[in-house]
């Protein structure tokens, strides 16, 4: 977030270091995917299918969620950067696709790595000098470099939400004759 403080070297140099690093980060969600998925698939089904709260995404549909932004918007941002003067972005709502919650594990994660390769090698391909176009995400100004950090901040958030409920979680079978803890009577 060194960013938000203070305007960062404009050397050609440091722009490279610098797109190289965010690529890599970027690159960051396909093998957090593949080291999650042996994790995931030793948990209980309701686990990765059920969401905590009404509103909460399922583990499910937060995978399949990400993958739909590196397929559905992001490169729609890419695109209008570099073909628009100054495009104005706005930070999506995550949203579960439909149906999430019927695929494997393992193939909303095998989709989640492809949407992001994919993603990845387009953001790879974007002219070193169209990454400092200017844009605006959520009303402040940014550019490409802004956009990639966002992303990967938005990944980091999601996986880091997920862990968290998943690490306070009694993941324990219930056994028989177990009763849900009761409000107690007024």
């Amino acid at each position: 977030m060194l960013d938000r403080y203070a305007e960062p070297r404009r050397d050609a140099s440091t722009l490279a270091a610098r797109r190289e690093a965010l690529l890599d980060q970027l690159g960051w969600l396909e093998d957090e995917s593949t080291a999650l998925a042996p994790l995931l698939a030793a948990l209980p089904t309701w686990a990765v299918e059920q969401a905590p709260m009404p509103g909460d995404l399922t583990a499910k549909e937060t995978f399949a969620a990400l993958a739909a932004l590196d397929r559905d918007v992001y490169p729609d941002w890419v695109a209008r950067l570099q073909a628009e003067e100054a495009p104005a972005f706005t930070s999506p709502a995550p949203a579960g696709p439909e149906g999430a919650n019927d695929r494997s594990l393992a193939d909303l994660l095998t989709d989640l790595r492809a949407a992001r390769a994919a993603f990845r090698e387009a953001m790879t391909a974007v002219p070193a000098e169209a990454w400092s176009r200017a844009a605006t995400l959520d009303g402040e100004a940014t550019d490409l470099y802004g956009l990639a950090l966002s992303i990967v901040q938005r990944d980091a958030d999601h996986l880091k939400t997920l862990a968290y409920r998943l690490h306070q979680a009694d993941l324990r079978p219930p056994k028989p004759g177990d009763d849900l803890p009761r409000r107690p009577e007024a």
